[in-house]
């Protein structure tokens, strides 16, 4: 590969710069600035949610690309939760539009040691280009160093790193998810006053690190609000009933319960239900839930109105785009240092839920 197709630093953008950037976003995400300077403006029109899949973000391939053969690199943090397994297919599904494309990935189950171990292991076999989904905000650091002593473009997808030395990270908008939904449960369900409990995503990885801050500042907006408990739920269904089961017991009193993940909500329901608190009493606030992503039962859940709120953070969405830019900067063009996928982040409540929910699925199915 020509050294002259890839910067892999591109245009000199700050971490704060792009945390601005995630900041700024929603349904339309206007313009984010640093300085003054325009950095960043999100498409305000709506995508066709029905009709995403691989082939919507197909780049075709210029004749230079498509005579050579090329490696490509997916180091992904773990399969622990579905989510990051829909991620996955949603690469392969990706890779697998140019066949002169060979994906090679690696699961580093949530460990720093082993992921960092990957991603030797997939420049040791002559990976042209790496997506990454960091277990934590600092492993991949040492790697990003070497890949861009070696002009080999990184994709950064769903967790944000502290090294600003990728190509680009394609992201939701944690920031602007974590506000909208707690705001909507502390303000448009308990008017300001009440109750709550908050059920976090994996302690130092990217998107909890976000999420958590975001929920710090709408907090503060809510002094009539009390926090009865902010536990880890590591995004996984038995981790989310675990926790709710204890926070249910210390404070049988809740009028809410925020979750960082639609699978910890399924666990918490199922802890709600075991305590003996009836689908009708969730529904009608005691206490109202919750949440973040379009995991398939939550969706369900949400459309019988058990669940009351979520926005969309589409695995298979990351995983496509992030083929999409990787193969872009593999043909030498330039991205901007944070791909946002703000516009795919639908507001779903029990009113639109069907559109969303796939009944004739399981509760652990993605379809975006």
């Amino acid at each position: 590969m020509a050294s002259k197709q890839f910067d892999a630093s591109g245009r000199r953008v700050q971490r704060r710069e792009v945390l601005q950037l995630i900041g700024a976003g929603g349904a339309a995400l206007g313009v984010a600035s640093a300085g003054g300077r325009r950095l960043w403006a999100a498409v305000s029109e709506p995508p066709d949610f029905a009709t995403l899949d691989a082939k919507t973000f197909y780049v075709e391939p210029t004749q230079d690309f498509a005579g050579k053969k090329w490696t490509i690199g997916f180091s992904n943090a773990s399969e622990t939760n579905t989510w990051r397994t829909a991620l996955r297919e949603a690469i392969q599904a990706g890779a697998g539009q140019y066949p002169n494309v060979e994906l090679l990935i690696t699961d580093a189950n949530d460990s720093p040691a082993k992921q960092v171990a990957d991603l030797e292991d997939l420049l040791a076999k002559g990976s042209n280009g790496l997506i990454i989904g960091a277990a934590t905000t600092d492993v991949a650091n040492p790697i990003l160093e070497r890949a861009q002593q070696q002009n080999l473009p990184v994709i950064i997808v769903d967790r944000l790193v502290t090294s600003e030395k990728y190509t680009t990270f394609v992201t939701s908008d944690n920031n602007v998810m974590a506000t909208t939904c707690l705001s909507y449960l502390c303000n448009d369900l308990l008017k300001g006053k009440g109750k709550i409990a908050v059920v976090e995503g994996i302690p130092g990885s990217g998107p909890a690190v976000e999420r958590n801050a975001a929920y710090d500042v709408v907090l503060k907006d809510f002094p009539e609000i009390e926090v009865a408990a902010r536990q880890a739920g590591d995004w996984s269904r038995a981790s989310g009933q675990r926790v709710v089961e204890n926070m249910i017991t210390a404070h049988p009193d809740l009028n809410g319960i925020h979750f960082d993940g639609g699978e910890m909500a399924l666990g918490g329901i199922q802890a709600l239900r075991a305590a003996g608190i009836s689908d009708d009493d969730i529904a009608n606030g005691s206490p109202y839930l919750t949440g973040m992503d379009n995991y398939n039962g939550w969706l369900g859940a949400i459309e019988q109105g058990i669940g009351k709120f979520t926005m969309l953070h589409p695995p298979r969405v990351h995983g496509w785009v992030s083929v999409q830019t990787l193969v872009q900067s593999l043909m030498g063009q330039k991205l901007p240092k944070l791909t946002s996928l703000a516009k795919y982040q639908a507001k779903v409540t029990p009113d639109n839920a069907k559109t969303f929910y796939k009944s004739d699925q399981p509760d652990d199915y993605w379809a975006l």
